[in-house]
């Protein structure tokens, strides 16, 4: 018989209601490396736009690690007979560490995110993304205490723990674009996916519930228990453990990919947002141009550093970051954020400013390398235990178009120039 760990500890969430956790998920909280994810709001100067919109990673992150927990329990209830000899059972000692792990990926998952979150990441981590920096944090000292803590724990003797966290909290295509040699087992390949999955994962399920909910924008709001009451563990072609659904909860999924969909449309690529974020990205690419030198370098950052620094630069109008400053602490004369939905190249744009004698100073553009290939590649589990891909079984989840576009951001005096000449 178990002590109830997560008797005492609780903290109270707008989106999910009581979210429990232990002691050590109480020392990770409050370590500095997750208390700084107060001061990193999840949509960036979104705010700018949708006043209620500064709900943070803080709050996001406490969701993640409940929904992991649940979906963990879920997938752990209705397992299939050809995949039952390669799962854990239920109260023994490796479900019991691995939900534990799980549910400290999930707190952990979103440690390396820049100030103002994805707004500058391309720009300032081109290469590597926030993933590099949560792994840094992950391995630096900060935190060891607290995997050596737990690895006193029954159970925990002898595991590798840390490098256990990062494999569920980044996923293998993250450590593998990072470089980072380590092996899965099947098992841990689909742990992973519980949060960083495209689909089904806690990561997205939360960020479109919670952003709709402080936005204000209804979009993003679907049945969610409900999927994740039909997720399943499914044996894929290649006989590695994948997450997929049960035929009955296709609406629930349907209705996921629809609210992603919309919340791009309406939200995170919204224009003014788009413009807002460019000057903002423009701005911090100056100031963080050096890099960071070791993780509490890193750490130190945050947005009211950032915002401090705006503040101090618009003093001056002959700083060279005056123009970038001002037009998000004034909010006036910014750029203006085109989408363009179909393809234009890089030469096409210098033409229109050389033709047009526009300054180039007065004229950026984001273009996609190549175009976003639509991929749904999940299963379906169907009675008699059939399977059949997403693909061949929804002709509305094939129609929703890619949510990647062409951005160009231009000096508001040429914007009518630009719409004219680039006529769809």
């Amino acid at each position: 018989m178990f002590k109830d760990s997560y008797k005492k500890k609780k903290i109270y969430d707008p989106i999910h209601g009581f979210i429990k956790y232990d002691e050590i998920e109480k020392n990770l909280i409050d370590s500095t490396a997750f208390q700084r994810l107060h001061y990193i709001r999840q949509l960036g100067v979104s705010y700018l736009v949708y006043p209620g919109a500064t709900h943070t990673r803080f709050e996001h992150s406490l969701g993640v690690m409940e929904l992991a927990s649940k979906i963990f329990k879920r997938l752990h209830t209705s397992i299939r007979a050809d995949v039952f000899d390669l799962v854990p059972r239920r109260g023994s000692e490796d479900y019991r560490y691995y939900k534990k792990i799980l549910r400290l990926s999930a707190l952990c998952h979103d440690l390396g995110h820049l100030p103002f979150s994805h707004v500058a990441e391309k720009k300032i981590l081109p290469k590597y993304g926030h993933e590099r920096w949560t792994y840094n944090i992950i391995q630096s000292p900060i935190l060891d205490k607290i995997w050596q803590k737990l690895s006193k724990k029954i159970g925990f003797e002898n595991r590798n723990i840390k490098e256990d966290i990062i494999k569920l909290s980044l996923g293998e295509k993250s450590l593998e674009r990072l470089k980072i040699k380590t092996k899965f087992t099947s098992f841990e390949k689909m742990l992973s996916q519980i949060i960083t999955g495209d689909f089904f994962g806690a990561d997205r399920i939360d960020y479109l519930l919670r952003d709709s909910k402080y936005t204000g924008v209804s979009y993003g709001l679907f049945d969610y228990l409900q999927l994740i009451e039909m997720l399943r563990i499914l044996p894929s072609k290649n006989k590695e453990l994948v997450i997929g659904i049960d035929e009955n909860g296709l609406e629930s999924l349907e209705a996921l990919l629809l609210a992603r969909h919309f919340m791009h449309k309406r939200v995170y690529q919204h224009p003014s947002v788009k413009a807002f974020n460019f000057h903002l990205t423009m701005f911090m690419h100056e100031i963080f141009k050096n890099g960071f030198k070791d993780v509490d370098s890193f750490l130190d950052e945050s947005d009211p550093t950032v915002i401090n620094r705006l503040n101090q630069i618009v003093k001056n109008k002959n700083d060279p970051l005056y123009f970038d400053a001002s037009k998000i602490i004034f909010r006036k004369k910014h750029f203006k954020a085109i989408p363009v939905e179909y393809d234009i190249t890089k030469k096409d744009i210098d033409n229109f400013k050389e033709k047009n004698n526009i300054p180039g100073n007065k004229i950026y553009f984001d273009l996609l390398e190549k175009k976003e290939k639509k991929s749904f590649n999940f299963l379906i589990s169907k009675k008699n235990f059939d399977m059949i891909e997403i693909s061949k079984y929804s002709s509305l989840i094939n129609s929703i178009p890619p949510t990647e576009k062409n951005w160009v951001y231009i000096s508001a005096e040429y914007e009518v120039l630009f719409l004219t000449t680039f006529k769809k």
